[in-house]
């Protein structure tokens, strides 16, 4: 603890620029910086609410107004080495002075910084930050002891209070009467009626009087914002620039044998004829199609591309400004976006107008949006692969086989509902024809599962195919029952093994370049298959020059891939050969089975 330290920075916004214009820079640009700054441990952002104002109450003698000309517009928490403490300011301060009015820090060591723990059942939706200055005659150990023994029990035994944790400065940047502070407690309740009732109680207003003499000032703030986005000394932004490796945390994991599928590169049944589609940019991650068979896919700079596959035409209908992921076009004919830097995107189509539907859950950003499903009622599914890594650095999501995915639901009045957790690597999704569950595939888990989403068996998980012999993708829905799954590789005995290795010699993997790592098979792989788990169609060659499929459909009787390693789709015409799967069942399970 001795090694630590706290920071809380008040900032001020400028009055030049519009607020969201600069509240944006600050959870994006800066935020980067701060986050990735070498040493820091924790890094928070609570944005004020500039339109109301807190419910700590009225005390005789206590300055509790807070005077519009010096209304802060949010604070920072850092946590970090407190060697890192110079490096920290020096490297973010120069940029914020620029960006901002105005930035004070209040740094402190990590001792006298507190986090009191609270029933899990508890979720904070309304928070408070609330500064505190010591009246000039009372010593800091006095003025500690009243905030420790006294004024915060009181209010975290209120049954409405969620979450709370404070720090105690030792000093200040600048000692400005109106904006020297020795105190900061952040509250979180259950909604903002709880907190004025917990700020209303009466173990609350036994401390009046202790209030009256320790307290000069007592400015309580309501967040309108809260984000989290360093956590365990790990970024939780999406990267938007090549960064250096997180570190590899890697967990024990026994996975079964791969079946024997596994070891062979090619289906045995004839290939069709392909086509090549170049494309003006590269790395196509998913293809979708339209109802007037046109391909819709995202490229690495961004552009959302539409394609005549006939033509071979291709024209540009919008750009995220991101890493365009998975795709799915909504009933209204918009077409929704996972983004691995922006989150869950909705594009108009016709306007090229990009609007964000998600890009924050429970105040942490989404840092790997990978594949969403819309059903009728405008409900939306999609899927986070790692909370621990960037798209860029994927390959650490599955050396490190730690299940990091997560599967969530949007609701149509916007609200976000963390479904599961700790998959390992959330991927490609449908929903069922019926709409009575959703269908997704775990990359690092060879498997695609199932989950109720209505009926009798609502909340039931199962495993539709498990141990897959490669790794699945990207899922793409057809009529009848039956579906597609992009298969990128064949599974990989080294990195299977690498479950049960030392700690170490996966960490060693992980630093050496990626060049000289393990190479994975170059294949062009999906497979068909219906609601009951059965293999349908094995479509697979690996000596067509194209490989890395990350996405498939098919319109019109053919498939088209995707792949995040090419600069073009591949068209493969079905043919009655290529209708009928191989020998593969004795070696695939069939039977769907519960998580």
């Amino acid at each position: 603890m001795t090694n630590k330290s706290a920071i809380a920075a008040l900032v001020w916004l400028g009055r030049d620029v519009p607020r969201e214009q600069q509240l944006s820079y600050w959870r994006s640009t800066h935020a980067q910086k701060a986050a990735r700054t070498r040493g820091v441990l924790e890094y928070r952002q609570h944005h004020f609410d500039q339109n109301s104002l807190g419910h700590w109450p009225l005390v005789a003698g206590i300055d509790t107004e807070i005077h519009p000309e010096h209304r802060i517009d949010g604070v920072e928490e850092v946590i970090l080495n407190t060697r890192a403490v110079k490096y920290h300011r020096k490297l973010t301060s120069a940029e914020a002075v620029e960006a901002f009015k105005k930035i004070e820090w209040h740094v402190t060591k990590l001792a006298t910084s507190h986090w009191l723990s609270f029933a899990q059942s508890r979720k904070a939706s309304y928070r408070e930050v609330v500064l505190i200055r010591r009246k000039p005659h009372v010593q800091l150990p006095e003025f500690h002891a009243f905030i420790n023994h006294l004024l915060t029990p009181a209010i975290a035994s209120a049954p409405g209070i969620a979450e709370m944790h404070y720090h105690l400065f030792e000093s200040s940047q600048q000692r400005e009467a109106r904006s020297s502070y020795q105190a900061m407690l952040i509250i979180g309740a259950v909604d903002s009626t709880m907190l004025k009732k917990a700020l209303t109680s009466t173990s609350f207003q036994a401390t009046e009087s202790a209030q009256q003499a320790y307290c000069e000032a007592i400015h309580a703030y309501p967040v309108e914002d809260s984000y989290i986005f360093t956590k365990s000394g790990r970024p939780t932004l999406p990267q938007t620039k090549a960064e250096r490796k997180p570190p590899l945390e890697p967990v024990r994991r026994k996975l079964p044998p791969a079946p024997a599928r596994a070891r062979r590169t090619s289906s045995g049944i004839p290939f069709p004829p392909v086509q090549r589609i170049p494309l003006s940019g590269y790395g196509p991650e998913d293809v979708i199609a339209d109802d007037q068979g046109r391909l819709l896919c995202g490229v690495e700079d961004g552009r959302i591309l539409r394609i005549h596959p006939e033509r071979g035409s291709e024209e540009v209908i919008g750009n995220t400004g991101g890493r365009p992921l998975g795709l799915e076009l909504l009933p209204d004919g918009q077409l929704l976006i996972c983004d691995a830097h922006k989150g869950l995107l909705q594009l108009n189509k016709e306007t090229g107008k990009i609007e964000t539907l998600v890009q924050y859950v429970d105040g942490i950003p989404l840092r790997f949006c990978s594949n969403a499903a819309a059903a009728k009622d405008g409900t939306i599914w999609f899927t986070e692969s790692s909370d621990r890594y960037d798209f860029e650095q994927y390959t650490g999501a599955l050396l490190e086989h730690r299940p990091s995915g997560r599967l969530f639901k949007r609701y149509p009045n916007g609200q976000v509902e963390v479904v599961l957790e700790g998959l390992h690597f959330a991927n490609g999704l449908i929903l069922s024809d019926d709409e009575q569950a959703v269908i997704f595939s775990e990359t690092g888990g060879y498997r695609i599962n199932r989950l109720w989403i209505q009926g009798t068996n609502v909340g039931k998980r199962e495993l539709l195919v498990d141990n897959l012999p490669g790794f699945p993708d990207n899922i793409s829905r057809l009529q009848d029952g039956k579906f597609w799954v992009a298969i990128m590789t064949n599974r990989n005995s080294l990195l299977d093994r690498l479950g049960t290795m030392p700690a170490f010699l996966r960490r060693l993997l992980w630093r050496i370049p990626e060049r000289w790592q393990p190479a994975a098979t170059k294949t062009v792989w999906a497979m068909q298959i219906d609601e009951q788990g059965n293999c349908l169609v094995d479509l697979q060659h690996s000596a067509i020059g194209y490989h890395g499929v990350t996405g498939v459909v098919e319109s019109s009787g053919t498939v088209y891939f995707a792949s995040i390693e090419q600069g073009a789709l591949l068209a493969v015409r079905l043919t009655s050969d290529a209708g009928t799967a191989a020998n593969f069942y004795t070696e695939f399970p069939q039977k769907t089975s519960t998580v």
